[in-house]
Parts: C-alpha cells; structure tokens; sequence
C-alpha cells in the first residue's frame, strides 16, 4: 500500500450530495436503516481518484484497469461486521472463500457515507471480496452502533491517511507481508485485506520484491565499496520501481526502508546526491542504456 495525496472535491460537491445525506440523516433520526443513494457511483468522481492513485486500488496497487473498480468508503456506511475466519483464496469473480463476518451493527459511519475524505477508489477484489464492511478499531469492544460523538482509533491503514503504511507493513524478497515491528496497524490491514492469504497478490509482488531486495543490497554494497557510479545504478533503478506510477511502489518503498535503513525521502535525497556528485567522465555507461530503456518503457 502507498500513501497518495487525496485530490480535492470537485466544485459544488457538497451540495450535489447535500440531499442524499438529509434523507439518511432522516431515516438515522426514525431508527431506521437508512438506504444510501449512490451517488460515489459519479464517473465525474471515479475519475479524480482515479487519477490521484494513479490508476492503482488504493489497497493492494493493481492496476484498476485489470480489475472492475468501486468507491470504497474506508469506514462503512451501512452495516458494520468483525472478521471470524480469514478465509483464503479461491477461484472466482471475487477470489474468496470461508471467510466468515459477523454482523456487529446494522448501521455503520452513516454520517461519512458522503465525505469525499472517507472514500477511496479499491479493485472489487478488495472492496467486495475481502474487506467487506469490516472496519477494526483499537477501542474493545467496537462502539456500536456508531455515532459522531463517540471517539473511535480506526487501525486500517488507508492510502490517504496521516499514517505511512511503508511505517507498518514489512516485506520479503518472495513478496510475503508481515507488520512490520508488531505494528498493531499492520496486522490489522493483513487481516482485513486479505493480504498474506492472497497468493496470487504474492505472485505478483515476488518479482518487484526480488529486483528491489537486489538493488538495495547493490546500492549498500557499492556505497561501502566506495563505488559512486554503480551506487547511482542501483539508486536509479530503486526510484524507478517505488515511482507512484508503478505497481507496488509501496512495497518497494518498504524494502528500502527495511534493508537500507532510508524513508523514501532520504532515499530522493541520496539519488540527488549520487547523481551530483558523480563526474560524467566516471559514470558508467550502464546508466545510459537504462535510462533509454526506461524512457522507451514509458
């Protein structure tokens, strides 16, 4: 999972979801379970997340075009379940089987049904396959049903949030996923998601975790070798795979931190310096033909 910046709404938001949000607040208000409007539905709105996650599910970083995409509302609207079994991976159009919910209130976040800061665009697989209307918090037991005045410490990461998630999830060189040092919002994301029970999430990952694993131990190995010029190869190519564009960035982003010891903006930093500091006449041609292969890649 990356951290994107979220866009911002588009003009006259508000008031377009303003008569959607009474209705609920009404039925909220009789004791009923409100029926939502799906107004996130808009294509006017898909398209600016779209655009801010750079056509990634804000969850797992495949690619959207691959898997049919859905407003994700981050804490959910309706009813809200806790996770019985995690279930694991099967064949089908949402890839999950014996994964076991329980309903723990039939009215959820009802009040962010229509925030533009709860919603977040996810691949069906995610959205509808494994998170479902869970949503963990630190507070035991789940306030429910929810209400505005009732403080809660949600423990899913989102890829819009004030926390990293390269700070809680740790990665392999096989692309497995753990928390990284016992993070509580770590394990509860891996729980929620899917993510160490997905082996075909797994299989993608491997391969951009084997090439960043080999370019962080290249880059540390050049940098005590004293070996300016390869250095500046393996930092190239690590800024390449945890680019924002690129799928699993994050993950990339999270085995630099892990094997390097750098948060990705040490990392920027460090290919500046590599990058000034290196005379043309003693660069490597390697860099050459990578960056014209890269340039022909795009």
């Amino acid at each position: 999972m990356l951290r994107f910046r979220r866009p911002k709404p588009p003009k006259g938001f508000a008031k377009e979801v303003d008569a959607a949000r009474r209705v609920v607040a009404r039925a909220i208000a009789a004791g009923q379970v409100p029926e939502f409007h799906p107004s996130w539905r808009k294509g006017e709105y898909k398209r600016e997340f779209v655009a801010a996650q750079h056509g990634k599910c804000g969850y797992c970083e495949t690619y959207l075009l691959n898997h049919p995409p859905a407003m994700e509302h981050y804490a959910p609207k309706g009813e809200v379940e806790a996770l019985a079994n995690e279930g694991v991976e099967a064949d089908g159009i949402y890839g999950v089987r014996d994964r076991d919910t329980q309903q723990i209130s039939r009215t959820g976040y009802h009040w962010l049904a229509y925030d533009w800061n709860n919603w977040l665009l996810a691949c069906e697989r995610c959205n509808t396959g494994w998170k479902r209307s869970l949503f963990p918090v630190r507070e035991d037991p789940h306030p429910c049903p929810p209400t505005p005045d009732q403080p809660y410490t949600a423990l899913l990461l989102s890829p819009f949030g004030v926390d990293d998630p390269v700070e809680h999830l740790e990665f392999s060189v096989l692309g497995e996923v753990i928390p990284r040092d016992g993070s509580e919002y770590g394990e509860a994301t891996i729980r929620t998601l899917g993510f160490s029970r997905r082996e075909s999430l797994r299989n993608v990952r491997q391969g951009f975790a084997a090439d960043a694993t080999q370019h962080a131990r290249g880059l540390e190995q050049a940098l005590v070798d004293g070996k300016l010029d390869i250095a500046q190869i393996h930092t190239e190519e690590l800024i390449s795979l945890g680019g924002e564009e690129r799928l699993h960035a994050g993950m990339v982003r999270s085995i630099v931190l892990s094997r390097l010891g750098l948060h990705w903006s040490q990392m920027e930093e460090l290919a500046e310096k590599l990058a000034a500091s290196t005379p043309p006449h003693t660069k490597d041609p390697r860099l050459a033909v990578r960056r014209r292969a890269r340039g022909q890649k795009q």
